[in-house]
């Protein structure tokens, strides 16, 4: 076997470790927490009206709670092209239905059989969670460093709350690290499935492939330009299938002042309207993770002094740009589990340029977002132990 050969087995061995940590995880939380109901993962609030179609799935409800994303795009898995019109259970349709390729391929994989879907739904998220890894692991391989860092990929807001709540931002995450490998490390033919799966996977997604067209055209690589554009095609197309189906979207996500929802954000630190310990201390971390999205700004200035800019760094700056500068949406600053996974391809990108730069401030941002969402999934382990360590 190869040198090479064997450096791949040993990324894909690491990539395997993760997604098996990853399903133990999980496996344990929905064992001694939701009374061995894997639909617990779907975080669905008890008031929210479910089709009466899935009645035998007897999805786990969070009591007094009004669920989390999850519970919608477990809906969209088991109605990926609206034939059942499970549209009117779902808060936002259009945007929603945009993020198709976790919860498509879970309805692809079952074949329509809503017995499988729910399964699927699971697997692909851990699918991803081991795809991420494994190009983690050769990503950081390429530039000297052991694959088995590589492990540290669901360390992001993104996988971390995609895990807790079967939210779609894992694909997402993964992709941003395999542009970072097939875009800049080692460049390959493979970033053009990277760039049609984004943003199908969330419509930031379309970030990475702007940033693959601008670099190919400051290279004067037409050809590659070009190709990286048409791999945008199977997203254009599914976007005007959705917006054939579903009613428009009023939500105001961006604002035409640049900082405003980041300004706001940083001079309201206290955003929940009951004050407990528990509160007071969530509400400390996620104001860290707003310094921290400060931060991954300033550190994306700092890339404009230098040089020739790779993909990476094109992609920092519009997701810097465009994100940081003009989300304003009050929900979506709220917490580090809703920012933090908006934030997340910024945040990866930015630890991918410190790998390759051996510039580790670039990893601060990522590291001010994590106590954070590891503070949430605090109760979730502490019933674990309980569990464990009862008689």
């Amino acid at each position: 076997m190869s040198v090479k050969a064997n450096h791949k087995t040993v990324c894909a061995a690491v990539a395997l470790l993760c997604g098996l940590a990853a399903l133990a995880g999980q496996a344990l939380t929905v064992r001694y927490n939701y009374g061995g109901d894997w639909s617990g993962l779907f975080a669905t609030g008890a008031q929210v009206a479910l089709p009466p179609e899935l009645a035998f799935e007897q999805v786990y409800r969070f009591r007094n709670d009004p669920g989390y994303d999850g519970q919608f795009y477990h809906l969209i898995a088991h109605d990926a092209f609206f034939l059942n019109g499970y549209q009117k259970h779902v808060d936002n349709p259009r945007l929603r239905w945009r993020r198709i390729l976790i919860p498509g391929l879970a309805y692809v994989l079952a074949l329509g059989e809503a017995e499988y879907v729910d399964f699927n739904l699971i697997g692909v998220n851990l699918a991803f969670v081991v795809l991420g890894a494994y190009w983690l692991s050769r990503y950081v391989a390429h530039y000297g460093f052991h694959p088995g860092w590589g492990l540290l990929f669901p360390l992001t807001p993104a996988v971390l709350v995609s895990l807790d709540r079967s939210t779609v931002d894992t694909a997402l995450a993964a992709l941003a690290v395999g542009f970072g490998l097939y875009g800049a490390a080692a460049p390959s033919w493979l970033i053009y499935p990277v760039l049609a799966a984004a943003p199908l996977a969330r419509e930031t997604g379309v970030v990475l492939t702007g940033a693959w067209c601008l670099h190919r055209l400051l290279q004067r690589d037409w050809r590659g330009a070009a190709a990286g554009a048409l791999a945008a095609l199977p997203a254009l197309v599914w976007v005007a299938f959705v917006h054939s189906r579903t009613a428009a979207d009023h939500t105001v996500f961006a604002s035409p002042w640049p900082l405003a929802g980041l300004l706001s954000r940083t001079l309201h630190p206290f955003q929940y309207s009951t004050h407990t310990a528990w509160l007071l201390k969530a509400a400390l971390l996620d104001y860290l993770a707003v310094l921290g999205v400060w931060a991954a700004l300033a550190l994306a200035l700092r890339l404009l002094k230098k040089g020739k800019p790779g993909p990476l760094e094109i992609a920092v700056w519009l997701f810097a740009g465009i994100f940081v500068l003009f989300l304003q949406q009050p929900q979506a600053w709220a917490e580090t589990y809703a920012f933090g996974r908006t934030m997340s391809p910024l945040l990866i990108c930015l630890a991918l340029l410190a790998v390759a730069r051996r510039f580790y401030w670039n990893l601060v941002p990522l590291a001010m977002a994590l106590p954070r969402v590891l503070f949430q999934l605090g109760p979730q382990w502490k019933g674990i132990l309980r569990g464990i360590l009862s008689p």
